[in-house]
């Protein structure tokens, strides 16, 4: 019997939630993340820019693309946080390596998902306005790839202490080898950077040579991958270039530490004056050229982080009776 009424409605198609869609986001931006750094890893851009705000750029777009309009900000943040911390088990990457990537992978996901955010929350078509983000990031990455958008990394720190000593003893104690094994690092320096194990060598006559043996990374479960640094122990050797009274200069003869893929030292000066009759000032100087990128980041972190390990190197200089 004809009841008279409309025919049945078609049945709606499946569409995902909001929260799928962020799922769905989350686990694309991982994908899309280890592709990218096994490519640029492996075409040796690993220290470039391409490397510290492409990627982040990218997983930044994939995720406030997918994520709840009301919410790009904070879904951003927890999903570049939950990647970060699988670069560790995933990547290799080491805990001191994440911790200084992180701000900067914030800081584009900020901005990213700011950008984002305004263009959706407008309601009109975004044309060309779509376009000018990824093209700002794309010259921003090709700092460290291309040599014109290049800073120049050559910078120089100096670290002083005044000691209980006569100039001859401080010339003494510098022949000796250094005391790292006795003073462990600390403050930044003791956040996992390569820990120097012992100073094989003595003398400062122009040609003597300075081995310095670093710890290689800790061992990890078979689970997860292993550091990127590997396990075995590493070399930093230095020749005594120079030499006066009150001064010596060492420049670099080999470095295959992890510290090389940071910078490349280009020398290692020590002075120092009588300040009076039982006291000695030291000065310790860095030179060394900065392999990251951009340099706007990680000039000041190098700069700090050199710095201190002037000051480390003075602290570790044996002058016991």
């Amino acid at each position: 019997m004809d009841d008279g009424g409309a025919p049945p409605a078609a049945p709606r198609g499946y569409r995902p939630s909001r929260a799928q869609w962020s799922l769905a986001g989350v686990i694309l931006a991982f994908v899309v993340g280890v592709v990218l750094f096994k490519v640029i890893k492996g075409f040796g851009l690993g220290q470039s820019a391409a490397f510290y705000i492409g990627i982040p750029t990218v997983l930044a777009l994939i995720l406030t693309l997918t994520a709840n309009p009301d919410r790009l900000i904070s879904m951003t943040l927890k999903a570049i946080t939950i990647l970060l911390l699988l670069a560790i088990p995933v990547a290799g990457e080491g805990f001191v390596c994440v911790i200084i990537a992180a701000p900067l992978f914030y800081a584009v996901g900020i901005i990213v998902a700011l950008i984002v955010g305004a263009v959706r929350k407008s309601g009109r078509p975004p044309g060309a306005r779509i376009v000018v983000l990824p093209a700002v990031a794309l010259v921003l990455s090709l700092e460290g790839v291309v040599p014109a958008l290049t800073l120049p990394g050559d910078s120089t720190v100096t670290a002083t202490r005044t000691v209980s000593a006569t100039p001859d003893q401080v010339a003494a104690a510098l022949a000796r080898p250094l005391r790292f094994g006795d003073v462990k690092p600390s403050g930044v320096l003791g956040l996992g950077f390569p820990q120097p194990l012992m100073d094989h060598g003595s003398g400062l006559a122009v040609g003597d040579r300075r081995v310095v043996m670093f710890a290689g990374a800790h061992h990890r479960p078979g689970f997860i991958a292993q550091h990127h640094w590997g396990e075995a122990q590493s070399v930093l050797e230095f020749q005594i270039a120079a030499r006066t009274p009150d001064s010596v200069q060492l420049v670099p003869v080999s470095d295959d530490t992890p510290l090389a893929t940071w910078l490349t030292w280009r020398s290692s000066d020590v002075s120092w004056r009588a300040v009076d009759a039982e006291h000695t000032e030291i000065t310790w100087s860095l030179s060394y050229t900065r392999r990251l990128a951009p340099a706007w980041y990680f000039g000041p972190i190098e700069h700090v982080v050199t710095q201190r390990a002037a000051g480390y190197l003075l602290d570790a200089v044996d002058l016991r009776p």
